[in-house]
């Protein structure tokens, strides 16, 4: 067991039996000094507006919570209604030679970074990445002319101005054992759910969740399989299939931040999983994904990205794609409205 699976077990309650770890509680006291402090210090010298919405959509414990693919139905909404919106990302995980790094075609999640990479190949607009946000959103208006900035994840990252803040709640692991880290999964203490301006729930919200969060879940977000994509020979493009493999044993490969989401979704497609779980944004190795001849191995976008250059036949990469009420883009239109107004 890894460490992160260590402490996964231990800051998500399995049916209500969490860990506290209160041998950590000195370590949560630092972490939650030094997040507060750092906090305030940027509330008091808050950074330089942006000429555009700057729109902020993160969560406030570690791990996935479905952020990304509100990130990419955000952006294809405000597209389709004539918006020219960007994305603006840390791009953990990978390490370019200079910054803000465009993410193209043809970058390499090393130096993108896994997330970025695959929104800019699912949704086709400019990405910027850098870890600097502010920078990286600059970027965007200067060179792109984007009318509206969209930060995938960043909600702590005080130094990028932000004129809405959207905060992701898993409906199933919720805010685990309710600690800050390392004691528990919260970067920020609960009570930062009052503060942003929507907060979306992903999935039905367990009664636990629900307690945790009360009646802040106004905004409900279903991930939902929309095409299954296999790469082209190019490498630097995916093709969107009608149909994907014929339900059956298949190999599930994970390494987001909850990779058991991902597999209950293909076992509601009818597919028995022998589930491959990695660490969130683990690099694979060709040697890695070689399991058993010809059994249809079927992985997330986010991971596809960085097997492409090994890509093989009887792989497959299913999107999921964000389905969201009526009354959550009201909110939008209603945010960008009243910006335009007070320009």
């Amino acid at each position: 067991m890894s460490l992160e699976d260590w402490f996964n077990k231990r800051w998500y309650p399995d049916k209500g039996q969490g860990s506290t770890l209160p041998l950590l509680a000195p370590l949560e006291s630092l972490y939650g000094f030094v997040s507060k402090s750092r906090r305030d210090t940027n509330l008091k010298s808050p950074p330089e507006p942006l000429p555009v919405p700057v729109i902020v959509i993160g969560n406030i414990t570690v791990g996935g919570a479905g952020k990304t693919p509100l990130v990419a139905e955000l952006a294809r909404w405000l597209r389709e209604r004539g918006r020219n919106p960007g994305i603006v990302s840390r791009g953990y995980g990978g390490r370019a030679r200079q910054y803000p790094y465009q993410v193209t075609a043809q970058s390499h999640p090393l130096e993108s970074g896994d997330e970025p990479l695959m929104l800019h190949l699912v949704t086709g607009l400019p990405v910027m990445v850098s870890p600097n946000r502010d920078e990286a959103a600059r970027a965007l208006v200067d060179y792109h002319q984007c009318d509206v900035i969209l930060s995938d994840d960043g909600l702590q990252h005080y130094k990028l101005w932000r004129s809405m803040e959207i905060c992701v709640v898993d409906g199933h692991r919720g805010l685990g054992n309710g600690h800050l880290l390392p004691r528990g999964p919260l970067r920020e203490p609960a009570e930062r759910l009052r503060s942003v301006d929507l907060v979306v729930v992903n999935g039905e919200p367990e009664e636990r969740v629900k307690q945790q969060c009360g009646d802040l879940l106004e905004f409900p977000m279903k991930l939902e399989p929309a095409s299954w994509h296999q790469f082209n020979l190019d490498k630097t493009s995916t093709q969107s299939l009608a149909s994907g493999p014929e339900p059956g044993l298949c190999h599930g490969v994970a390494a987001i931040g909850n990779p058991e989401r991902f597999f209950r979704e293909l076992r509601q497609l009818g597919f028995r999983v022998t589930a491959q779980a990695f660490a969130d944004h683990h690099q694979f190795t060709e040697q890695e994904l070689q399991f058993d001849g010809e059994t249809p191995v079927i992985m997330t976008m986010k991971d596809a990205v960085k097997c492409r250059d090994f890509w093989q036949a009887h792989w497959w990469a299913l999107e999921v794609r964000a389905s969201l009420p009526d009354v959550f883009y009201q909110k939008i239109h209603q945010h960008l409205q009243q910006f335009s107004d007070h320009e």
